[in-house]
């Protein structure tokens, strides 16, 4: 987005006409919304720089001007404005103030300008050139997003007062010192928005309704103390029962904090004094905002008595019964920081309000990066009329945090600008790769096609088939596969016979056949249902490289299937679908007309010049309505027509689905409207609080230190904690980068488990360790990768185990015998013998899972060496090795004082020794 400064390269034409649809649109007051946020910017090279982020929300059909339009080739000046737009905000106001400032009603500005600017606070202005990124047609209003980049000479605007801290002393050698150790409090930069005019409804109640006065957003910036100010959305109207006390949530987010955690202080405004414990952290706090919070004269804007909103962001609002909108703000403080957002409210008697499913009109909801978001992987956007009327859904989606909300970024992190597709424009006002897709109880979610060669085209004297010859798609190829997904062919009216044990030679019995009559190959048309699966909302028929163009380029799915599949026919023939924001279908009907007739009588059809469709009903008994084609187009004389029904429009059932890109605090508010009513009722918003991470590492599940013996075999479970989400698969592996032991191995299938912390992935490990093994004393390490993919990288996480496998000791196996034992660590079973006293006679059994001893543990003493060692035990420096696994690669001299070392004693070198001593 381009923002330009006051009075650079602005074109004369563009401000003229500024001023003179200011001067024509202002007296109906186009001002729904306002909320003023920022960031600081961090890059090495902007000191004490801020990123303002200004969403505002206006009345739709105002006489906007243009600085960009989307499709601006096929669109005009006079088009109200959609998602992409960009718009330049004029107004009524300027040096002097706002016109009606004196409450004169006049809405006449001597000199007639039309200045309404952003204002950093420092003598810096910037135009407003705000872009569209959603709207509602129904309740006439568009939202929109500025981002200005702005430097400030200094962090805050400068020396409030001194201060004198209690208990707080300093030393200073000469009054220059003592002034400089003084502490002080700051005056922050105030940044605003304001111009003219707040909305002048009809049904603006005398008190609360600020009709037709000026508009101020503001912010307070102090680098020193914040980082940012909290942002915060809601929609720009919020409808409430005028009776009771109603309540919902204004939700706001420090920008830079991964959780829901209070940010800390970092000066709390003050120089030369340290943050206090008791005030280490920024809390959000709300309150209901006064004019002076606004920066205006109260006889600029009043407060209503009967809105309050608490500590949580909850507001309730009571109106006494008293109809109409009304006009109000909140103030959200995070220690110096601040932010308003100011909005209406519309109170309305309750009877007849849509409502919105849900436990609460707030939801929480946490995510990560790369991953689809929510349970299992949607959220569900849920609202219904109590009278059927047809309702339309209004939304905003916002990023709490400057730099997600409004800038597209590419896989690579840089930033592109906002582009939407046509696709894209039929779903309003998401961030890239967010869809709101439609979903009804058994309602369409797929379609396919299979073609098929009956037996009953190889009758005598039927038409005659180019397939007859060829034998092709004999048998029905896919149509088991498809059944075993789940799909069901569209069948004949009252058709019966089909055995879906016998597919191949029972669907054509009761499947409609979409190339009927052609001499073509049989087509059939199949639906996968769902209850909670995003659905199809349109089909449409091509018959021409034209249409095809016009379906691609409005989002539309391709069947690459030609429905006049080998008839006589050139033409091409296909069916498009569209998974799109409008009602769910929930049934298709095929007519044939030259079996079935016409649905309806002859008066009630209508002539249809497309797709050789001629003379049709446009609508079936049971809210069937027409796709309007012929399936047989170019084929044959006899008229197939398709109908479809959709999910009933008093109850809108929608799923968000979206896969974020970026990390930070997102939200989503919506309602539903009635569509046709004179009313026009809105349920109460809703919001869904989307908390999204970077996706982490595999956490390792530590393990206690295991001890075992030489031939127990040793099993333990190697665990890695990462994110619950159905989609992340963790793969674990040995690190054979370090120690690896010898014919250990996974066992077992990969163990999957949910926990309130994660989703734990675990294997079994099993080792036998062998006679070789005897003083290990070390780490065993495994690893553990998570998915990669779009938007995440693949995260390697190493976890290691202790384990010591015991001297000197052998776990007895099934039928071990001493001489087998004794082969085992080089020696003869009388020394095993000797070894173990509790063994009475070397010819008893062993009992397995007895441990004996397989040598004698020595202490190292002073001057002792390997090969000292070897001589007085009468045995080899090798073999002492051999039986203690962390002496592998030792010097001679490399035994250290006090160890504990296994050596097996030749008895009868030893004996000769002691006796030549």
């Amino acid at each position: 987005i381009c923002h330009m400064r006051a009075g650079r390269g602005v074109r004369l034409g563009l401000l003229a006409l500024a001023v003179l649809l200011s001067v024509l649109g202002a007296a109906e007051g186009s001002y729904r919304f306002g909320t003023l946020s920022w960031r600081a910017v961090k890059d090495a090279d902007a000191t004490n720089t801020v990123e303002f982020e200004l969403v505002t929300g206006w009345r739709r059909d105002f006489q906007w001007v243009y600085v960009r339009q989307v499709d601006g080739g096929t669109r005009t000046l006079e088009d109200t404005p959609i998602v992409g737009d960009v718009l330049r905000v004029t107004g009524l106001f300027d040096q002097n103030g706002f016109a009606d400032q004196q409450g004169t009603g006049t809405q006449a500005i001597d000199g007639g300008t039309s200045e309404i600017m952003f204002h950093a606070g420092d003598g810096s202005k910037y135009f407003v050139d705000m872009t569209v990124t959603s709207f509602s047609e129904s309740e006439n209003w568009i939202m929109a997003t500025t981002l200005i980049r702005h430097t400030y000479a200094t962090p805050y605007s400068g020396k409030k007062e001194n201060i004198y801290p209690a208990g707080f002393s300093y030393s200073a050698g000469s009054p220059d010192d003592l002034a400089a150790n003084q502490p002080f409090s700051h005056v922050p930069w105030t940044a605003s928005f304001v111009g003219c005019c707040r909305a002048d409804l009809p049904t603006l109640p005398a008190v609360g309704g600020n009709a037709n006065k000026p508009y101020r957003v503001e912010t307070l910036v102090d680098l020193t103390d914040r980082d940012n100010a909290p942002a915060s959305r809601t929609l720009p109207v919020v409808t409430v029962p005028a009776t009771g006390t109603p309540f919902f949530y204004v939700v706001a987010k420090d920008q830079l904090m991964q959780s829901s955690d209070a940010p800390p202080r970092m000066s709390a405004g003050i120089t030369n004094y340290p943050v206090q414990p008791s005030d280490a952290f920024a809390n959000l706090t709300y309150k209901v905002a006064s004019a002076g919070d606004l920066g205006l004269p109260a006889s600029q804007y009043a407060p209503f008595s009967g809105f309050s909103i608490d500590s949580k962001g909850r507001v309730t609002f009571a109106a006494g019964g008293v109809q109409g909108y009304y006009q109000v703000a909140v103030v959200i403080f995070s220690n110096s920081s601040k932010t308003i957002v100011d909005f209406m409210v519309r109170a309305v008697a309750p009877t007849g309000m849509p409502m919105a499913n849900g436990a609460d009109l707030k939801e929480m909801v946490n995510g990560w990066v790369g991953f689809k978001v929510g349970h299992p992987q949607t959220i569900s956007l849920s609202v219904r009329d109590p009278n059927g009327d047809r309702l339309v859904l209004n939304y905003v989606f916002a990023g709490l945090n400057v730099a997600a909300s409004s800038v597209a970024k590419n896989a690579q992190g840089i930033n592109t600008g906002i582009t939407y597709s046509p696709l894209e424009l039929n779903h309003q006002g998401l961030p890239p790769g967010a869809r709101v897709y439609s979903t009804a109880v058994h309602g369409i979610s797929d379609i396919k096609i299979s073609f098929d060669n009956p037996f009953e085209a190889h009758r005598p004297q039927h038409n005659a088939a180019v397939n007859k010859i060829q034998r092709d798609y004999t048998n029905a190829p896919n149509a088991d596969e498809l059944w075993a997904m789940g799909y069901r062919p569209v069948n004949m009216t009252g058709a019966t016979g089909l055995n879906v044990n016998a597919l191949a030679d029972t669907i054509s019995k009761t499947a409609f056949n979409l190339n009927s009559g052609t001499g073509g190959a049989a087509v059939y048309l199949w639906v996968l249902r769902s209850s909670t699966e995003a659905c199809v909302t349109e089909i449409m028929v091509s018959t021409s490289p034209e249409q095809e163009k016009q379906m691609m380029d409005n989002g539309f799915t391709k069947l690459p299937h030609n429905l006049n599949e080998q008839s006589s026919s050139m033409a091409k023939v296909y069916l498009w679908f569209k998974k799109g924001s409008g009602p769910a279908l929930v049934d298709i009907h095929l007519r044939d007309i030259a079996v079935q007739g016409a649905c309806c009588a002859a008066d009630d059809q209508m002539m249809y010049s497309m797709n050789e469709v001629g003379m049709a009903c446009p609508t079936c008994p049971g809210g069937y309505e027409l796709v309007p084609a012929n399936l047989n187009y170019g084929a044959s004389q006899n008229k197939l027509l398709m109908y479809v029904q959709h999910a009933p429009e008093g109850n809108i059932s929608k799923v968000l689905s979206w896969v974020p890109q970026v990390p930070g605090h997102y939200l989503m508010c919506y309602s539903a409207q009635e569509a046709d009513t004179v009313a026009k009722l809105s349920s109460t918003q809703r919001c869904i609080d989307m908390n999204i991470r970077a996706d982490p590492a595999p956490m390792f599940v530590p393990l206690p230190e295991l001890h075992t013996n030489m031939g127990k075999t040793l099993t333990f479970k190697v665990a890695y904690m990462d994110i619950l989400h159905i989609d992340e698969e963790v793969s674990i592996a040995m690190d054979t980068t370090k120690h690896v032991l010898q014919g250990s191995r996974f066992v077992g299938d990969v163990m999957i488990s949910d926990h309130p912390m994660g989703r734990e992935t675990a294997r079994m490990v099993e080792w036998f360790p062998d006679a070789s093994y005897g003083g290990l004393s070390g780490e065993v390490c495994f690893t553990a990768t998570d998915a990669g993919g779009d938007f995440k990288i693949a995260d390697m996480t190493t976890g290691c185990i202790m384990v010591h496998v015991e001297r000197c000791k052998w776990w007895v196996q099934t039928e071990d015998t001493l001489v087998q034992v004794a082969a085992r660590f080089q020696t003869n079973w009388l020394q095993v013998w000797h070894l173990n006293p509790t063994i009475l006679h070397p010819d008893n059994s062993l009992p397995p899972g007895q441990v004996i001893n397989t040598g004698h543990m020595y202490q190292v003493e002073p001057s002792d060496s390997l090969s000292a060692l070897a001589q007085r035990f009468g045995t080899t420096v090798a073999h002492i090795r051999m039986n203690n696994w962390d002496m592998v690669g030792m010097t001679d001299q490399g035994l250290m004082v006090g160890m504990h070392i296994c050596v097996i004693p030749n008895s009868c070198v030893t004996a000769v020794n002691v006796q030549r001593e």
